[in-house]
């Protein structure tokens, strides 16, 4: 979804904002995943979550926050992702569920659920199942303006704890034309755990590519062709952390841009403490540690949250905190960090938005149209929690 949000080219960097949380479900033990969308075509941005040891995935009503269940009796549903395939203002959703972190316990079951009217149940239909499907996105991979889907499994069938590393993993496409009826290959070759997977623009045109945090690290995955003839390009970005598995590679990336010059960030390594930048040009980028205090880093946002033109960086620690047979261990929260007017050499400006509560996932719209991107999040401390931004 677009954001509506002013910009002022050229301008200094604005700094911090400060944030008012509101708590949008309190109750959702083990959330996972977050993403918005306008489920009721209203206008307005509602919220969905999922948890892994919830068995139901649901969405909330924007202002209200009420929860439509869109599916029920659904096990260890891991991640989805809202998009309007036909146009009628209503998002169709894909999903994964039946997660494990041992592929011989995972089927891996991937879902088009589509609603049915107000009111109504959901149908959802199940189109492939492939052990620890694990992230799930929409992209235009060959420019058509239909986006495809992509599935990144987790691990492959190999790979066991504590290291992870002992097979390669794939991601595969998925066509609207034939109704997702056909699993495409992008790459049967990334190492160890691939974490997450996004879309951007990185070339001129109307494709979009890939961009693949794993113990691999960084890389690009640019695609020719089209159908069954879609060839992919491997760009290697970045190697990430470089270290012994499972600590080695990134857990996710964000690109972003300042005065129209590219920079992308990551948290690295997998599941771990650096807050990273590269700045750059083509394919050749400088890695910078801005962070290294995360305690247990998930997945990272890149979102103008002052309007100042230039992307901030948004850091999620799922760090759980203190329990009986661990009293010392840290606590998560949501790491903020506001761009310098020199992405590549001046200081980003940390704020800590929370310091309670563990977080895994949070994304950058702006909820209540007022013209500044908030953030949305959802933790494994049980709680999907809206981060309202007051400005300055």
């Amino acid at each position: 979804m677009a954001m509506a949000v002013a910009t002022l080219s050229g301008a200094p960097a604005a700094g911090p904002v400060t944030f008012e949380a509101h708590d949008i479900d309190p109750k959702l033990p083990g959330a996972y995943a977050v993403n918005t969308a306008d489920f009721n075509n209203d206008g307005k941005v509602d919220v969905i979550a999922n948890s892994l040891g919830v068995r139901e995935l649901a969405w909330y009503e924007n202002p209200t926050w009420q929860r439509h269940v869109v599916v029920a009796d659904t096990g260890q549903i891991v991640n989805q992702a809202p998009f309007d395939l036909n146009g009628d203002g209503i998002p169709e959703l894909a999903f994964q569920s039946s997660f494990a972190m041992q592929a011989a316990k995972s089927e891996g079951v991937n879902w088009i659920a589509r609603s049915q009217g107000a009111g109504q149940p959901w149908k959802a239909e199940r189109f492939d199942a492939f052990p620890t499907s694990h992230h799930i996105i929409w992209a235009d991979l060959d420019g058509d303006g239909k986006k495809e889907l992509i599935n990144a499994p987790l691990i492959g069938a190999g790979s066991l704890a504590p290291t992870y590393d002992q097979d390669k993993a794939p991601v595969f496409w998925y066509s609207q034309q034939d109704h997702f009826a056909k699993r495409h290959v992008v790459t049967t070759d990334i190492p160890g755990i691939i974490h997450r997977v996004r879309a951007v623009t990185w070339d001129s045109g109307t494709r979009e590519q890939l961009l693949v945090a794993s113990f691999e690290g960084i890389v690009m995955y640019r695609a020719t062709g089209s159908g069954d003839n879609m060839k992919f390009e491997k760009v290697l970005l970045s190697k990430g952390h470089e270290g012994k598995a499972p600590r080695l590679g990134a857990s996710d990336v964000g690109a972003g841009a300042q005065d129209g010059r590219r920079f992308f960030a990551s948290v690295e390594p997998w599941h771990g403490n650096e807050v990273v930048i590269y700045t750059g040009s083509g394919t050749t980028f400088t890695r910078r540690v801005i962070f290294d205090k995360v305690a247990s880093g998930h997945e990272i946002a890149v979102v103008d949250l002052n309007g100042d033109g230039r992307d901030d960086v948004v850091a999620n620690d799922n760090a759980r905190g203190a329990t009986q047979n661990n009293p010392n261990a840290p606590t998560g929260g949501v790491h903020v960090f506001f761009a310098p007017d020199d992405a590549a050499k001046g200081e980003w400006q940390y704020v800590r938005i929370e310091d309670k509560l563990g977080m895994n996932s949070c994304v950058g719209v702006d909820v209540n149209n007022d013209k500044r991107n908030d953030l949305v999040c959802g933790g494994a401390s049980g709680v999907v929690r809206w981060y309202e931004n007051k400005g300055r």
